[in-house]
């Protein structure tokens, strides 16, 4: 039902009040009654019709108003003839009423009647003074109830001044107009002094007027107009259960309440109330099923319907153990990426579904980098972060989580490594060697720090130097480098360090020498002729190994002669050169040659030593 504020209506508009529980009409007579004794905010309103009973003012002579029968019925039996929260609603009134002979003061009473001045009669008997006439006068006398051409007589409250003490006036309409009369006081208490009434009083122009124009005093507020829980509950989680405003016509809505039904409905728990327009519910673990349903309420206790969500199944599963642990390497390098890695989780129902890993960046605020069933991820730090951490929790099918693992806070490098360029990639195979070889390369820095570079194999520093940036350098497997290295495959690495942080270039080769010769960088002159020498090569020659020494007397010869002296070699004893020429002068050279035999095994030579004369 729609419905308008009582202090909405226009003056002369009807509306109806209980009786006895019968509506009967009563006039907007005015907004605002006497405001200087009554403030503001409330309606007087004035009976349409007499109930046709006619009363005599006062029992004795010489009434007042004050003092009437009429006032004491008005403000007794009919006052109660009216619904309770009418009578609540109506208060008391204040007016101007003649308290003696041209004496006028203010009374105050719930029901009252009007004067003859507000009822717009001005007649020479008439006291002044007590109200004002009001803009809705000409319509307020009504007919007679029974035969409108009847004069009748209305109880006012204004008294006479035509010398007598006290007397009170009477309006007495007929169907030619308003005329004036007066029952004197000593005819007002008779049983002939009798006459009709129109019973007055305010109400708070806050109250509704129904369409049918019927006074409420409150009317409940509508339903909410929505209510929405979560579509998914998990048993044990706090859920937040929402819900639409309601309306009130009065603008009294207090608040709300809220139930709820872990049985379908059958039986309801009330879970809050109040002004707010949502609520948390802790859902236990183990309920099946949950439904919610919200009301309003007013300040005067009415309700509203219900609004009744509808009902979901609870999902009673466990959240996955948190993993228990997390590694972040102690060295973060910005600029280059970075492997984190953690340990699996358990789940109770086995739908473990996933990891959820975050990144804390300069102490700010997490956030997910990640989400998968993988155990590690690869992050890409930023250069120009100061510390990053990590951490990681579990979760599953149902989106239920862990606790969290937590990294130490690690501090980033900002420092960018050297950078190695050279002409084979880093991890190149440089495939099968069997001689010395060498590799070129250049190192530069970034920021043109100090950079120290160490040359190794297998892990054994070869060579240390300070680099020259950006200038050649050249790792070199030569000569006895070469021979000091073992068949068989090798790593060599070149480690650039620029003390913060390190590069390092890999690459690897295969060793593959079978045979090896020895022999003087250069002849050794002699003074005269050289006519024997002496031998012996030490190491570890496999007896299976082709062998051979030789040895010549005229070694600066374009053609020098070659004496075999293996055997003497062997036998530890001297060989005598059967060669006595030299055409550019006797000088002496040696020269060995081992070849693997049918074994494969290999061997090595650590020293030929000897003498000659």
């Amino acid at each position: 039902m729609a419905y308008v504020k009582l202090g909405a209506m226009a003056e002369g508009s009807i509306v109806k009040l209980n009786e006895d529980g019968a509506p009967v009409e009563f006039y907007v007579a005015k907004q605002d009654y006497a405001p200087e004794l009554n403030g503001t905010g409330r309606v007087l309103l004035v009976r349409k019709r007499s109930d046709g009973e006619y009363r005599k003012f006062h029992s004795v002579k010489y009434a007042l108003f004050g003092d009437s029968d009429i006032d004491v019925w008005f403000n007794g039996e009919y006052k109660s003839r009216l619904d309770l929260d009418i009578q609540t609603a109506m208060g008391s009134t204040k007016f101007y009423c003649a308290v003696g002979n041209d004496s006028i003061s203010v009374l105050e009473r719930p029901v009252f009647t009007l004067s003859c001045v507000e009822l717009g009669v001005t007649a020479s008997w008439c006291t002044t003074g007590d109200g004002t006439k009001l803009e809705t006068a000409d319509i307020l006398l009504p007919p007679h109830p029974d035969d409108p051409s009847i004069n009748r007589n209305y109880w006012t409250r204004t008294h006479s001044n035509r010398g007598y003490s006290v007397s009170l006036g009477v309006i007495n309409p007929s169907a030619s107009g308003i005329s004036e009369y007066t029952y004197y006081a000593n005819e007002a208490y008779s049983d002939m002094a009798m006459g009709l009434y129109l019973p007055c009083y305010m109400l708070p122009a806050t109250l509704s007027v129904g369409k049918d124009g019927t006074v409420v005093t409150n009317t409940e507020p509508t339903a909410p107009s929505s209510i929405t829980i979560p579509p998914q509950i998990n048993g044990g989680s706090t859920i937040t259960v929402e819900w639409g405003p309601a309306s009130d016509e009065e603008d009294n809505l207090e608040g709300y309440k809220v139930e709820r039904s872990v049985d379908g409905g059958s039986s309801w728990t009330q879970i809050y109330q109040g002004s707010a327009r949502s609520t948390a519910n802790l859902v236990p673990f183990g309920t099946q099923s949950v439904m919610y349903r919200v009301k309003a309420y007013d300040t005067e206790g009415l309700e509203s319907g219900w609004k009744t969500s509808g009902q979901v199944t609870v999902i009673n599963n466990t959240a996955p153990t948190a993993p228990e642990s997390i590694t972040v390497p102690e060295a973060v390098q910005g600029g280059q990426p970075l492997a984190v890695s953690w340990g699996a989780s358990s789940d109770g129902e086995n739908n473990l579904f996933g990891y959820s890993l975050e990144r804390q960046v300069d102490g700010g605020a997490w956030a997910v980098i990640y989400s998968g069933n993988e155990l590690s991820f690869s992050d890409t730090i930023t250069k120009g972060w100061q510390t990053v951490a990590y951490r990681v929790r579990a979760f599953d099918e149902y989106n239920a989580y862990s606790g969290y693992a937590a990294s130490e806070t690690r501090e980033v490098n900002n420092n960018t490594p050297p950078v190695i360029t050279c002409e084979y990639p880093a991890n190149t195979p440089l495939g099968v060697k069997n001689e010395g070889f060498e590799i070129p390369y250049s190192v530069d820095d970034e920021e043109g720090d100090e950079v120290a570079v160490t040359e190794s194999v297998d892990g054994t520093a070869w060579r240390t130097f300070t680099a020259a940036l950006g200038e050649s350098n050249i790792f070199s497997l030569m000569g006895t480098d070469f021979m000091r290295v073992l068949n068989g495959r090798h790593t060599l690495d070149i480690a650039a360090h620029d003390g913060k942080a390190e590069a390092v270039h890999s690459l690897t080769f295969t060793k593959s020498v079978t045979s090896a010769s020895v022999t003087l960088t250069g002849p050794m002159e002699a003074d005269g002729p050289i006519t024997m020498c002496a031998l012996s090569v030490s190491g570890s020659i496999p007896a299976d190994a082709e062998f051979a020494v030789e040895a010549a007397n005229n070694a600066l010869d374009a053609v020098p002669v070659w004496e075999d002296c293996t055997a003497a070699v062997k036998l530890g004893v001297n060989h005598i050169f059967a060669n006595q020429t030299a055409a550019n002068g006797f000088a002496f050279n040696f020269r060995v040659r081992v070849s693997r035999g049918e074994s494969g095994k290999g061997g090595y030579i650590t020293s030929v030593q000897g003498g000659f004369q």
